[in-house]
Formats: structure tokens, sequence, C-alpha cells
């Protein structure tokens, strides 16, 4: 085993610790932190790392293992190249072994060199099949990422890429819900002023009905807001709702 070869024991544990992790924690950018600084604290020359995340067409560190991390993430997003970048277009692993002898991305390698970092490995971030970011590790010295680390690199992401594909269905979920809610809601206040529409003015469901969707279009109001209007105008009180709650 080279000086550069990551302790089995060492990959074990840390894999471990982001497992427990992901079991016991909904804060994905807590999460995300103690993957990055797992990654420093693991790997053989304890590179710096920082999490790169996709957000509405904006790419933005979201996790790193210091400040330093997070400066040198910044250098690709301000120039628009670089290997982070490059491996998210590509969704693919890009490894940088000797920052001296790299010519592409422009001058992103002297601005590196002058930042101490010789070696970069950028790794692709997947989410339900999708690249949506990259997990990016700099160390300061050439080849700082040998065929065993970058093993363990790509286990780390894939570890990273579960727990990012929780949290996303888990939004997407409670956006969901949410919708669900807000339609019961509006539901139950069309339901109110239906049934004093048909009250007041001894008409059927029906009639109530094309009189709240006539004020409705007149006002250039949402139905629930103009039936909130007379709930709250025939009764003496807004409308009174329950909550529901789903599994």
């Amino acid at each position: 085993m080279s000086e550069q070869s990551v302790p089995e024991w060492d990959l074990e544990a840390g894999l471990r610790e982001l497992t427990a992790l992901m079991l016991s924690t909904t804060d994905i950018e807590q999460s995300l932190r103690h993957i990055a600084d797992t990654a420093c604290r693991l790997l053989p020359g304890h590179p710096m790392a920082g999490v790169t995340l996709e957000r509405g067409g904006q790419v933005m560190t979201v996790a790193s293992s210091d400040a330093h991390a997070s400066m040198i993430d910044e250098i690709q997003y301000s120039s628009g190249q670089g290997p982070c970048l490059e491996c998210m277009r590509g969704a693919e692993p890009i490894l940088v072994p000797d920052l001296t002898r790299e010519t592409r991305w422009g001058t992103y390698s002297t601005t590196m060199l002058a930042h101490g970092v010789r070696s970069v490995y950028s790794h692709p971030l997947h989410a339900d099949g999708t690249a949506i970011g990259a997990l990016n590790l700099y160390a300061t010295t050439v080849d700082g990422f040998d065929t065993q680390t970058r093993q363990a690199i790509q286990l780390t992401a894939e570890h990273t890429g579960v727990l990012l594909s929780a949290a996303i269905n888990a939004a997407r979920q409670a956006a969901l819900t949410d919708q669900l809610r807000q339609a019961l809601a509006s539901r139950a206040v069309i339901d109110q002023a239906l049934g004093m529409i048909m009250a007041r003015d001894r008409c059927t469901a029906g009639k109530a009905f094309e009189i709240l969707r006539t004020i409705s279009s007149h006002r250039n109001l949402r139905l629930r807001d103009v039936a909130a209007e007379i709930v709250t105008a025939i009764s003496g009180h807004p409308p009174a709702l329950e909550d529901p709650h789903f599994a």
C-alpha cells in the first residue's frame, strides 16, 4: 500500500459516519458540511473539500471544509470555467494531477497555484440520475489523488447523491402536500360560501356556484377570495378552517 492509499478502516469508518448522518438528520446543509469535513479529515493529505450545487441556474458552494475551499471554488464561478464546472457539464469526474502542466481553462491553473493548490479532483454528484453538482477536492501536492483515493471519493459522492436525492424527493413531497392542503382549504371556503348563498337566495348549488363564478370573473379575483368575502359578509366572521393533515 502506498503512502497515498486510503486505509481501509478509515474509509469504512467515514462511510459509516455518512450513513448514520443521513439516517439521523433532515438538515441537508449540515449533512453536506459534514461530508466535506469527513472527506478532508479522512483522505490522504487532508485535501480541502467543497460541495457545489446548481440551484435555479446558478452554481454555488453550499458546503466546504474551510473558508479557503469556498474561496477557490469561487474562482471557477467567476470565470465560468474550471474542472468543477466541466465535471458538472459532462457528468464525469475531472482529474488534474499537476496544475503546473495544466493548460485548460485559461488562467485557472496560474490562479490556483498562487493559492497553494497543486492538484484537483472533481466528482459529479448525481440525484435521480442527473448531475446536479460536484464534490471538489484540492490538494497542496502534485498527484494528490491516486486510484484508491479517487475510489474513496467516488463512494463518498455516491453517498452524497443518495442524501441529495432524498432531500429533493422530500422537498417535492412537501410541495405537493402544501398544494393539496391549499386546494382542500380553498374547497372548504368555497363550500361554506355556496351553502350560505343557497340559504340566502333559496337556490340550488349549481346556481350558487354560478353566482360565485360571475363575481369572481367580474372582479378578477380567485374563487376562494370571493368565497371568503361572502362568508365574512354573511356570517360576520372570516371562514373557519381546519388544517388538513397528511401522513
